[in-house]
């Protein structure tokens, strides 16, 4: 199986984990990465984007959080490129028949969508006959769009989704081809739990490129797909930290609750 990447400049240590497993297998050929060379957003370009949208508050808060916070670390990708020996080329207009015509040269069968790029359009979707593959941290049958892991801890949820789906026209109404499910516990924070469900779904990757590549894989579609879900507002943020707030506060209270009936007996 001839395999295309789509990615953006920077690969994050997940997509590294994600692609560790499939290049080490022989039958699967990474034979082109497409960059995404567009100009990033500065983050005071992001947080006036997001105040038009009415995010812009929490975009403030989530800016003053990562400059306090320890950057993620990530690899240039075209170093990740030289390092294994494969082909790339950098685009910033991914559209252009010019760019089309050069990927369909590589006589790629799929395309695996690893970051950049936004939302795939139709002449991406076609250029790979097996199409394009791509993670959604969440159920897409409830929970589509982002950011991942935060409304279902807004809503109480016992659970998270992880898929990975060959993408269709649409913001996540794709085709699953591997699905996890990962419980939610009632310690868990933002961070927690978008950490375990990225490490438990790290390998979905490599299983759904199998499945496809051994003719296992027999799509079935969702009849119903969820809610479109986007950043949040200021509002919806500060409720958040109340709900894990008042998750934590039941967790100590029920474990006290549970050291004094043990004591007393």
């Amino acid at each position: 199986m001839r395999i295309g990447l789509l990615a953006s400049t920077q690969m994050s240590d997940f997509v590294l984990n994600t692609l560790k497993p499939v290049l080490e297998d022989k039958h699967l050929d990474v034979a082109l990465v497409i960059i995404d060379s567009r100009p990033k957003l500065t983050l005071k370009q992001k947080i006036k984007k997001n105040f038009k949208r009415g995010r812009g508050g929490y975009m403030l808060v989530m800016a003053v959080q990562s400059y306090f916070n320890k950057q993620l670390p990530s690899k240039d990708t075209k170093l990740f490129c030289v390092e294994n020996g494969l082909e790339f080329i950098e685009t910033s207009n991914h559209y252009a028949d010019e760019t089309i015509d050069k990927i369909k040269s590589y006589e790629l069968d799929i395309l695996v969508l690893t970051g950049g790029f936004g939302i795939i359009k139709k002449p991406l979707l076609e250029v790979a006959p097996m199409g394009v593959l791509s993670y959604h941290h969440g159920n897409m049958r409830k929970y589509r769009g982002m950011p991942p892991a935060f409304w279902e801890l807004y809503n109480n949820e016992k659970e998270m989704g992880v898929t990975v789906q060959l993408l269709s026209a649409g913001l996540d109404k794709g085709i699953p081809v591997e699905e996890i499910t990962v419980p939610i516990e009632q310690e868990d924070t933002l961070k927690t739990l978008e950490t375990r469900a990225m490490q438990q779904s790290e390998i979905m990757l490599y299983k759904a490129l199998i499945k496809i590549e051994s003719g296992q894989y027999a799509p079935e579609e969702i009849k119903e797909y969820g809610k479109v879900y986007t950043l949040p507002n200021l509002r919806q943020w500060l409720i958040f930290q109340v709900k894990l707030l008042y998750r934590k506060i039941s967790k100590n209270i029920h474990a006290e609750s549970k050291f004094s009936v043990k004591h007393k007996n």
